[in-house]
């Protein structure tokens, strides 16, 4: 079996949790849900990650299985960085602020937090976030910027940066709450 019929076998209603991760020659889950075929049994799949970029997997239960080359999870490791600057005082830099945190969690649906990107200065402390006529507003990935500067458009000039390019050609393995950024993975039905 490959995770993309896995992935299309897999719903809520199989009570599919994660029972034990191991890390060791990349990351293997194992990952256990009830038969799709209706019988009263278990399955029970290995499924191993290879060239582990990161990961947050714990075990924990999971309603799907996604292995998929577009989710913003992956833009910090297969997009060109940036910095976004902006070159004018805004008006009210906690409408700014507030712009910039809900395009944020329109486009992360709370995978990241703002803080990775959003330059608050100094950590934590939000009261120093765009202040002055010019400065660094964020930096990271360029959707990521693109979605802020669309969010502050009129109310502040800003400019777009180019710095990097990571290596790129990631996946994200997805699971409800948790997930692996890798090249590949190999699955192996353990019992059925």
């Amino acid at each position: 079996m490959n995770i993309e019929t896995l992935s299309e076998k897999v719903y809520e209603d199989l009570n599919g949790r994660i029972t034990s991760v191991e890390d060791s020659e990349g990351i293997v889950i194992y990952f256990l849900c009830d038969d799709w075929n209706g019988f009263s049994s278990s399955r029970v799949f290995q499924i191993q990650c290879f060239d582990v970029k990161e990961s947050d997997i714990q075990p924990t239960f999971s309603g799907g299985v996604l292995f998929t080359a577009q989710h913003p999870l992956l833009w910090n490791h297969n997009e060109t960085h940036g910095y976004l600057y902006y070159s004018s005082e805004p008006a009210n830099r906690y409408e700014i602020l507030g712009r910039v945190w809900e395009a944020h969690e329109k486009v992360f649906g709370g995978w990241r937090p703002l803080t990775d990107y959003a330059n608050t200065y100094h950590a934590g402390q939000f009261i120093e976030f765009c202040k002055g006529t010019h400065g660094q507003l964020a930096q990271g990935p360029r959707s990521v910027l693109d979605a802020y500067q669309s969010a502050v458009a009129g109310l502040l000039e800003t400019k777009f940066v180019a710095s990097f390019t990571p290596e790129g050609g990631y996946k994200a393995l997805v699971f409800d709450t948790c997930f692996v950024i890798c090249k590949s993975v190999a699955v192996t039905e353990l019992t059925s």
